[in-house]
């Protein structure tokens, strides 16, 4: 093999071992900063949960209450339990009449 060509393999290694190490750099600070701005989200919640809770958050235990407002609770949260069902099975069914219909020719 000519001298020329070991003079090409050893400018191209080191031109490629260059463009390598500035992409490893580029990629490692763009790492660094999603790495910054979730510690910051982080410590955020953090000091969030660190506060007192506000009087409102506080409620009164169901076994302090007359039973009327546990079983009122009790209704209102099944209610929405089966409202949310309904709902899902009205998405379920839309999507699978859509899907049946997809390939149709006719439109």
């Amino acid at each position: 093999m000519p001298g020329w060509v070991w003079i090409l393999l050893v400018i191209f290694l080191l031109v490629m071992l260059i463009a390598g190490a500035v992409y490893a750099i580029r990629h490692a600070l763009a790492a660094l900063h999603v790495v910054n701005e979730t510690g910051g989200r982080i410590a955020n919640v953090f000091t969030r949960l660190e506060q007192e809770p506000t009087p409102k958050e506080v409620e009164t235990p169901s076994f302090v209450l007359p039973l009327e407002v546990s079983a009122d609770r009790y209704a209102d949260a099944h209610s929405a339990v089966i409202r949310h069902q309904e709902e899902t099975r009205s998405r379920h069914a839309a999507v699978w009449k859509r899907w049946k219909t997809f390939n149709d020719l006719a439109r």
